[in-house]
């Protein structure tokens, strides 16, 4: 079963509030029992001061009144829910409960615990304060990530529509524009007509299988064919009157597994962007370890893949057309475990077409 992108992002995101749970727990008990070092300082001297002495309980209990501390009758209840002590050292414990400060006195002969009448213990709500800060900014980072999500579907949903309402507007004229056709008595121009409409019928062909890769409802079917009858038919495909505009070179007889149509599909494309943006309309297509694309013209302004992106366009080329050429391309190649790369060299462009690693 494959995950949709709203639900790994949903995945993502709650991995990461659990993470953020953890991470803020042992900060949040460090708050809990965070003590005054003024205070601590202050135990710590009174503590060494009965140790020191050698003071018995009574002496001790009447030392610390001299503070302004208070007995505590019946110890358990305090002792049991503080749990931890905010410090633990020889002699003695701090403890925080119910906002006052504790001091417990532990010595060989006796353990008493007394109430700081003098000193409360404030706890710092900073580990809140943060943990409200990281949730709203988790929140708005996952709130912007899910518009833009969505704002990109429905652009390729309205896309989609798009294509699909041409293709179906388009299909009843093309073909009674190719009946009528017959009727011409001029064979010459009759042919030229057919041609016409015999091109503009596989283009409704292809955008289809552009329509169902880009919503992702095509299924591959998969075969042997020859490196040599790929190409072919990739060309043929492109329907031109000539073809001496594209020149092979090694290309081999060697299988490989592809659905024929849709990889065909991908590489009609790259010869068609070949001849289009090359500047003398040629393209050499060449067989290595992978199967190269090559044309004589401007380096691409952007990254490749900025035009793996559906309906990526670049308006002020003369040439430039929906901006689906190259997404489609790599979606197909993705479907069939391929990559695309780019490189320019030496005032070429080199499109390969990576699948040496299936072989």
């Amino acid at each position: 079963m494959t995950l949709s992108l709203k639900t790994k992002i949903r995945l993502l995101f709650a991995f990461l509030f659990i993470l953020l749970i953890l991470a803020i727990l042992p900060f949040h008990e460090m708050q809990e029992t965070k003590a005054d070092d003024h205070v601590v300082r202050y135990y710590e001297k009174l503590a060494e001061h009965i140790h020191k002495e050698r003071l018995s309980k009574e002496e001790t209990t009447q030392y610390l009144y001299g503070f302004n501390f208070r007995l505590v009758e019946n110890p358990h209840p305090i002792l049991h829910h503080a749990k931890h002590p905010i410090m633990r050292k020889k002699g003695f414990e701090t403890i925080a409960a119910d906002g006052h400060y504790y001091l417990h006195i532990i010595t060989p002969n006796f353990r008493i615990l007394f109430k700081d009448d003098s000193n409360t213990f404030e706890r710092s709500y900073v580990d809140i304060y943060l943990f409200v800060l990281v949730m709203i900014l988790f929140m708005f980072i996952y709130y912007l990530i899910m518009k833009n999500i969505n704002d990109a579907q429905e652009q390729l949903k309205s896309r989609q529509l798009f294509l699909r309402t041409i293709m179906h507007e388009l299909k009843t004229p093309i073909a009674k524009g190719r009946i009528v056709s017959e009727l011409i008595d001029d064979e010459k121009q009759k042919n030229r007509i057919i041609t016409i409409f015999e091109k503009l019928t596989h283009l409704i062909d292809d955008f289809a299988k552009v329509e169902q890769v880009v919503s992702n409802n095509y299924s591959l079917n998969l075969h042997a064919y020859k490196m040599n009858i790929i190409v072919q038919k990739s060309i043929d495909m492109l329907l031109l009157e000539k073809t001496d505009t594209i020149k092979l070179r090694n290309i081999s007889f060697e299988k490989i597994n592809v659905d024929l149509d849709l990889f065909c599909l991908a590489l009609k494309n790259l010869i068609d962007n070949g001849l289009k943006y090359s500047k003398d309309g040629h393209v050499t297509i060449e067989e290595e370890e992978n199967l190269l694309f090559i044309s004589n013209g401007e380096r691409i302004e952007k990254p490749l893949t900025e035009y793996f992106k559906p309906f990526h366009t670049d308006t002020k080329n003369k040439n430039h057309g929906m901006g689906l050429g190259l997404y489609i391309v790599h979606s197909i190649l993705q479907m069939h475990h391929m990559t695309l790369e780019y490189e320019y060299r030496d005032g070429q462009n080199i499109f390969r077409v990576v699948y040496s690693h299936l072989r």
